[in-house]
């Protein structure tokens, strides 16, 4: 074949050249296109370099490095320093987490037939550029976005503004769409002046409160009794979708070489900085934690709890002074008092400002690959008999998160965020993959999963048993409670009734509906009866969740019906913001449960 192609005239070696160009890569195309169509959306993402799919749809490496960017910055804006660690993870989290959304609201908004036009790609270009436009420095002056300087480059000929026209184009649908849904949601007059009935319509009153005594010996309630009381309280327990998880967490195993050269990193860094070294320097130099590049500066006041066993030991440092470095899983942290804080100044408690210098421990990677592999064997098992039983066969210990939801995430995922992310998109029994955390590995099991609505009664089975006992003290001072109120039919006042028993009331002032007295949250039935009730009338015995209540009615403040008009509108867009917030957080929720998102950020290919 290349004897043939080296003959002959040139046009004859062209056309040959162009026959073989033409037959391989026919070949080739054929063998991808022959190849591709035997794999599922999961194997073709993979194959193509992307991160993740949604509903078959893959995100980009490009567009998670450019939103990820943008979370980043957007971070160092709000808080003055670049993420690391856990603050790094959560804001990988929160990338993730808007990148599924726009693919997501992307799919409705083409569903709906929703388009960008070029008129109004121009339009949205000239007054509301994209949040990585808005946070480019070219375009700030003195930190904030400087729209004459955004102007000028629009208009510069020079500029290539194409690959941001795609990105308008692209979310200019969506935003119709979140336009669309919000539009929807309407607020009648009639709801608005009771809304406002409810923020300035004040009473007075006294409440005496007789609550259960809590050593009070009940017998353990029956089957009829936490049913009964399942029924009757069971909205009061209602939330949004929410997520339980089996948790199975490996600390990193660090030799005792890593450590110690770690450690004596740590320590010469303290004598030279007690030697006189400029402490923001070494930061600068050798930190490898938050705000490395402002001389370790930690941009919040800290108190002493915050540092845990060495809380004592560094509160009591005059400013300048440097504690011993002190170990903190995987590094060791030195800690600069730049000053202290009085109480006055802090919400009632000393705090400090400092800066510190983290040292990482450098891990042995042959050890960690070791670790990470056994654990996705480990995981593999667990797909057949459950994360639970094959950690015990292996000798470790899982644990149980609380239920939770997007907002919420488990106390025990605090360093692993994407962990308790993952199992917000899973299902019940689904094994993860392993996550790579801040100072472990991990992996979950979704053991419960819950629609939004009220919860069963296994989900709620202590607090359901600690209603009963509680309910069972209180129906044992029902006999106070009528001796109270007989006291009060002949003559007494309620002040005198009270005191007979030992007890004493308290005084209520300028309550609203919307802002009842923090001591009678728990029962919004007696404060809606209050406010139904005439001034001077007593109210009682009521029997509340929590305890049995007499009530006597003060005077009331009828709301001022001449400044409606003037507080209408703000009220109107708080209510209607609140209103919006809550529908397209359960828009969003909805859209998530039903969809099929796969995170191939993991490593681990049998995760899916």
């Amino acid at each position: 074949m290349l004897r043939v192609l080296r003959s002959g005239n040139k046009r004859i070696k062209l056309l040959w050249w162009a026959i073989a160009v033409v037959t391989v890569a026919t070949f080739i195309g054929g063998f991808i296109f022959l190849f591709g169509a035997g794999l599922n959306p999961t194997q073709r993402a993979r194959t193509t370099g992307a991160i993740g799919t949604v509903n078959g749809q893959p995100i980009t490496r490009t567009e998670w490095a450019n939103a990820l960017t943008d979370q980043r910055t957007l971070f160092q804006r709000n808080y003055g320093i670049e993420p690391a660690d856990r603050d790094l993870k959560m804001v990988e989290v929160q990338t993730w987490r808007t990148l599924v959304t726009q693919r997501l609201l992307g799919q409705q908004a083409r569903a709906a037939g929703l388009a960008a036009h070029d008129h109004e790609v121009v339009i949205a270009l000239e007054t509301s550029p994209p949040q990585s436009i808005v946070t480019m420095a070219a375009f700030q002056t003195d930190g904030k976005f400087d729209p004459q300087k955004y102007r000028q480059a629009l208009g510069d000929p020079n500029q290539n503004w194409s690959p941001v026209e795609d990105m308008v184009r692209d979310q200019l649908p969506v935003r119709k769409l979140q336009e669309r849904l919000l539009a929807s949601i309407k607020l009648t007059e009639p709801e608005l002046r009771q809304a406002y009935r409810d923020r300035f319509e004040k009473l007075d009153a006294t409440v005496l409160q007789i609550a259960p005594d809590p050593t009070r010996k009940v017998p353990p309630p029956s089957e009829a009794d936490l049913q009964r009381l399942y029924v009757q309280y069971k909205g009061r327990f209602s939330a949004g979708a929410r997520t339980q998880l089996e948790v199975l967490i490996q600390p990193k195993k660090y030799g005792d070489e890593e450590i110690r050269a770690a450690r004596e990193t740590a320590l010469g860094l303290v004598r030279r900085a007690r030697a006189g070294e400029d402490f923001a320097a070494l930061a600068r130099d050798y930190s490898e934690g938050p705000g490395a590049d402002k001389g370790g500066a930690v941009q919040r006041v800290l108190t002493g709890d915050d540092f845990g066993a060495m809380g004592p030991k560094i509160a009591a440092l005059a400013p300048g002074e440097i504690a011993d470095p002190f170990q903190d899983n995987g590094r060791f942290v030195v800690i600069k008092v730049l000053d202290h804080v009085p109480p006055a100044a802090n919400n009632g408690v000393a705090g400090m400002h400092v800066a510190q210098i983290v040292v990482k421990v450098r891990p042995n990677d042959v050890s960690l690959k070791g670790q990470y592999d056994a654990l996705v064997k480990l995981r593999g098992k667990a797909s057949s008999m459950g994360l639970g039983k094959a950690a015990a066969e292996a000798g470790l210990a899982t644990q149980k998160t609380n239920f939770y939801d997007a907002n919420n995430l488990p106390q025990q995922l605090f360093t692993v965020p994407e962990a308790g992310d993952w199992g917000l998109a899973a299902k019940k029994g689904q094994i993860s993959p392993v996550f790579d955390g801040v100072d472990e590995f991990v992996v979950v099991q979704v053991a419960e999963k819950h629609d939004a609505g009220a919860p069963s009664r296994e989900e709620i089975g202590d607090r359901l048993r600690d209603l009963a006992e509680m309910d069972a003290r209180i129906a044992a001072d029902k006999t106070r409670a009528e001796t109270i109120a007989a006291a009060i039919g002949k003559g007494q006042t309620l002040e005198q009734a009270a005191k007979a028993q030992g007890l004493s009331t308290f005084d209520v002032k300028g309550m609203t509906r919307a802002n009842p007295d923090p001591r009678l949250f728990g029962v919004p039935e007696l404060v809606g009866t209050m406010f139904a009730a005439p001034s001077g009338k007593l109210l009682g015995p009521v029997r509340g969740v929590n305890a049995w209540y007499f009530v006597r009615i003060g005077s009331r403040v009828e709301p001022n019906a001449a400044q409606y008009d003037s507080l209408k509108g703000n009220l109107t867009t708080d209510i209607l913001s609140r209103r919006q917030n809550g529908f397209f957080s359960g828009y969003l929720s909805s859209l998530r449960s039903k969809a099929k998102v796969e995170d191939l950020r993991s490593s681990d290919p049998g995760s899916n």
